[in-house]
């Protein structure tokens, strides 16, 4: 057997401890590969609209300079004529001056940082707020040119179209380009709890992560994060990544939620359960 085609397999279907998989599970994999193909080409066939795009703007300045120099030889002088018509251009540039700045700092926003591309779930914010701990919300690209961003908002499939000019100076968070989610979940536990029972309660959580190879990666904390000892609570942070990147924030989220409840259940049953 070949065991770098095997590491490849375990990799894309993800199979249990026992080296089972459902069909349910066979069918995700497969889905999500073709889904990858699908992506990739559509952002081959965007990009080239980009590159042909970019070519046309080239050749408008490699034509204008050819011009010049053959007015130049021709006998024509082209400053001369450019002088001429200066009024008329200087006011067309103070007219058209600031929606060229944009533009043309659109252009490089997509050609020089190319911050995202067909298919991405990205979040604009302003680059001095701050981000949510519990991810945060994105518009889903479905186009791109050098002038403008088409996005659709994925709860509602609301279409918008932005202006690149208008993100280049936004904080531009791509959720498919950050793999493996981390998330936190805040549990409060009396503050009398002893602490083998915090390590049975630990353990648990470990043993539902490691249950469910194709979701969870590892537990990356778990520890006391606030002692509040006049209401009787001690809040623990549990820090747990996810196998899939914030582009699926759905199933990251539905993830999150299953293991809050069984996290809540585990508690009750180790009576560590908090009431107010």
């Amino acid at each position: 057997v070949d065991q770098d085609k095997a590491k490849d397999l375990v990799k894309l279907f993800r199979p249990d401890r026992e080296g089972n998989l459902t069909m349910l599970d066979f069918v995700k994999s497969i889905d999500a590969v073709y889904k990858d193909f699908r992506l990739l080409s559509a952002s081959i066939e965007n990009s080239t609209q980009i590159d042909r795009a970019f070519e046309n703007i080239f050749n408008i300045g490699f034509y204008a300079v050819v011009i010049t120099v053959t007015l130049s030889q021709l006998g024509f002088d082209p400053l001369a004529l450019f002088l001429s018509l200066s009024s008329v251009i200087l006011a067309f540039a103070f007219a058209i001056g600031s929606a060229s700045a944009k533009y043309f700092e659109g252009v490089l926003f997509i050609l020089v940082r190319r911050p995202y591309s067909i298919g991405d779930r990205v979040h604009v914010s302003n680059v001095e707020a701050d981000t949510s701990f519990d991810g945060s919300p994105g518009w889903v690209v479905e186009n791109v040119t050098l002038f403008e961003t088409t996005v659709i908002w994925g709860p509602t499939n609301e279409r918008a179209s932005l202006s690149n000019g208008s993100l280049a100076n936004s904080r531009i968070i791509n959720l498919a380009r950050s793999p493996q989610a981390q998330l936190f979940i805040y549990l409060k536990i009396p503050i009398d709890t002893s602490y083998e029972k915090i390590l049975i309660f630990k353990s648990a959580v470990e043993e539902y992560m490691k249950a469910r190879p194709r979701e969870w990666l590892a537990l990356n904390g778990f520890r006391a994060n606030r002692i509040a000892a006049d209401l009787g609570w001690t809040e623990y942070l549990i820090i747990i990544q996810h196998r899939e990147s914030w582009q699926e924030v759905g199933q990251v989220l539905d993830s999150k939620a299953n293991l809050s409840s069984y996290c809540q259940e585990v508690a009750k049953q180790l009576n560590i359960h908090y009431k107010a």
